[in-house]
Formats: C-alpha cells, structure tokens, sequence
C-alpha cells in the first residue's frame, strides 16, 4: 500500500508513517455528545495540570515541535492542546468517526489525517517535497507543500503533508465506507509507538461500528 522514496531514508533518517484502513464504518453518523464529552474530560485530567514547557517535553509532542521547529514553526497540536486542556474549545467533530479520530489524535499526540481509502489511487508513497507540489487543503484553499517536510502522495498527486496538513480530494465525507487513516512520524516519535496507539484506535472504532473490518494495520519505517 505505501512506498518510501529512497530520499526519505538519507534525509529523515528514523521516519516512520502508520497506516490503518478499515472499511464498513458509517461517516454520516452523528456526533455522540456524551462520548465527546467524556473524552474531553479525559484529555483536561490529562493535560489540564501541566504548564506549556511541560508539554511540549511529552514524547511524542517533542518530536513533532522538533521537526516544525526545523521549519520555523509551532506544532498546531499543541495549540489544540491547550485550547481543550482550558476549555476554550471541544472536539468540533462532524461526525462521531471523526470524533473518535481527534479524540484519539489528541491523546496520543501522534499527527493523524483521514481519508476516504475509495478515493485514493495506490500505491501511495512517502517522499521528501520539493517545494514546487500544491493541492486544495480541506478549506479548499491552494497550498504549496514545504520542501524537505514530509509528504505523503498517490497517483494523482499530493494527498498531505506534514507542515500544510490533508488534502480536501480524499477527505472523509458523509458517504465514505471505508477509511484510511496516516500518522506521520517523523524522527524521534518511534515505529513501535506508531504500532501500539494504532491499534488502542483501531479497537476503539470497531467498537464503535462493530461490522467495521480493518484490512490493513501497518508502520512503514525509514531506516
């Protein structure tokens, strides 16, 4: 299902990306209340007591401030971090699978993207930008991938990227069956981590649509 250009290997040495695809799931089922409620009671026990310093030293977070960091910027996670840990903001989900896939993301702390697997021409590949690639993020506006930052792409061009985030031509929309979900690792997060919290998600959304199959389970590692 995925491919990594030899690049990646001399260039992010120790990168890693995750891939889960389950099909079955309904997309068009509503947001639980109660679930969001619980899990946003679960992340400010979590996170509610610590200062930003001590957030940003929490493994993985500090691998991921690291790498956007090496490009002049702030790890947005962290700012959603904070946002919920103060109670400014909930999950704003549209749906309960994406519910679950940002409460998931904001526990592990580990850089998540969905989208619909129908849509996507295989194989994918994982590739160092140049710079010059652009697509439509999810708000439908252009953007240019970063160079250097990892970026994930099918047959049809850029699918996401670390730095400029999921594309809009292979996101989760009401009709979507089957699911593939990317957690990007960029060096210091670890294949094992990846492994582990993939599979606490997996167990959580087939829980949540019981007739859900996962089809593919697996870290593709860059060593």
């Amino acid at each position: 299902m995925l491919t990594i250009h030899p690049e990646v290997h001399a260039l992010a040495p120790g990168a890693a990306m995750g891939l889960l695809a389950l099909r079955g799931v309904a997309a068009d089922r509503p947001p639980d209340a109660a679930a969001e409620q619980e899990a946003l009671e679960r992340l400010r026990a979590r996170y509610g007591p610590l200062e930003r310093s001590q957030l940003v030293e929490l493994d993985p977070l500090r691998a991921y401030v690291a790498w956007y960091r090496r490009f002049g910027q702030s790890y947005h996670l962290l700012a959603q971090i904070e946002s919920v840990r103060q109670n400014r903001r909930g999950l704003n989900a549209g749906s309960a699978l994406l519910g679950a896939m940002f409460a998931w993301e904001l526990e592990s702390l580990l850089l998540t993207a969905g989208h619909d697997l129908a849509t996507l021409q295989q194989p994918l590949e994982l590739r160092c930008a140049t710079g010059e690639e652009a697509y439509l993020s999810l708000s439908g506006r252009e953007v240019r991938a970063v160079a250097g930052d990892l970026m994930l792409s099918d047959g049809q061009g850029p699918v996401s990227s670390i730095l400029r985030g999921p594309d809009r031509r292979s996101r989760i929309t009401p009709d979507t069956r089957e699911v593939l979900f990317t957690v990007y690792g960029p060096p210091g997060v670890g294949a094992e981590r990846i492994a582990r919290e993939l599979a606490t998600l997996q167990a959580r959304l087939q829980a949540l649509f019981p007739a859900a199959e996962a089809t593919h389970l697996r870290v593709y590692n860059a060593v």
